[in-house]
């Protein structure tokens, strides 16, 4: 983990719709394989209103090697928090759920003493979710366990090969 630089800064907060003095302190680049921006946003209806530019983030995200923004709001006392995750690299404009970037922010607040979260999700698709994680620090570094709830919406069987 990683602080992000002024150019990734530059390109991808205003692929988001957001300006340099809009998201609170304490970006940074994270990874569960492909590195990915963590954007900390200060309140929820500044994350609920985001409308990103979607072309712009994938280039931006394309030229600098991310997998895409994972914008969040700080946790409570409670370790609850709302997050959005971006990522058009991928062909994802947006997910609904997203348990390895929570596992980045988890590993990232445990060094800040926030050992459980729990993040709602896919609000904004109509989808919502909560995943969870638990994190601590250890000598070798974070060791992170996320979960979550899901409601199943259809089955659907698919044919033997």
């Amino acid at each position: 983990m990683r602080r992000p630089t002024a150019r990734e800064i530059g390109l991808v907060l205003p692929a988001l719709g957001l300006g340099h003095e809009t998201p609170a302190p304490g970006a940074r680049v994270a990874s569960a394989g492909r590195p990915r921006l963590l954007v900390p946003i200060a309140a929820r209806p500044a994350l609920d209103a985001l409308v990103p530019d979607f072309d712009r983030l994938r280039a931006a995200c394309d030229e600098l090697g991310l997998l895409g923004a994972y914008v969040h709001t700080p946790p409570t006392g409670e370790g609850h928090l709302a997050a959005r995750l971006f990522a058009p690299s991928i062909g994802v404009p947006e997910d609904i759920a997203n348990a390895n970037s929570t596992a980045c922010l988890a590993a990232h607040l445990a060094g800040h003493g926030v050992t459980e979260i729990a993040v709602d999700m896919g609000d904004a698709l109509g989808a919502p979710s909560t995943i969870t994680a638990t994190a601590r620090q250890d000598a070798v570094g974070p060791a992170v366990r996320v979960g979550g709830t899901a409601a199943v919406g259809r089955t659907v069987a698919l044919p033997r090969t």
